[in-house]
C-alpha cells in the first residue's frame, strides 16, 4: 500500500513540475524560435507570452507585410492557416517574456 501511495505522489509531483512555468534557459531558447507570422489567441496556443517593461527574453518589433521576418520581428495575422505560431498573452506561467519596441528587436542575452 505504501509503495502505491509513494508512486502516486511521485507521479503527481512529476506532473506538477512538467506543468510549471518555463525556466530561464527554456525562455531564452523560445526567444530565438518565435518569429514570423503570429496569431494571437485566447485559448490553446503554441506559446504563453507575458508582456513586460524590463527583464524581457525578447524585444519584439511588429512589422507590416513586405518586411523581412527575422528573430524579434512579428507580423500579426488573423487567419489560423497563415500563422507560423500562435501566442496567448498571460500574466503568469509564461513560456516567454517580451517587450515591444520600435527598433533594436531581437533576443536578450
Amino acid at each position: 500500500m505504501k509503495k502505491k501511495l509513494f508512486s502516486c505522489l511521485f507521479f503527481v509531483a512529476l506532473c506538477s513540475f512538467a506543468l510549471a512555468a518555463a525556466t530561464d534557459s527554456e525562455r531564452r531558447v523560445n526567444a530565438r524560435r518565435v518569429y514570423g507570422k503570429i496569431r494571437v489567441v485566447n485559448g490553446s496556443a503554441d506559446f504563453k507570452v507575458k508582456v513586460v517593461d524590463g527583464g524581457e527574453d525578447l524585444r519584439v518589433r511588429v512589422v507590416g507585410s513586405g518586411k523581412t521576418l527575422d528573430v524579434g520581428r512579428w507580423r500579426i495575422v488573423s487567419a489560423y492557416n497563415t500563422a507560423d505560431y500562435t501566442v496567448r498573452f498571460v500574466n503568469s506561467d509564461e513560456d516567454l517574456r517580451v517587450r515591444f519596441v520600435d527598433s533594436g528587436e531581437g533576443p536578450v542575452d
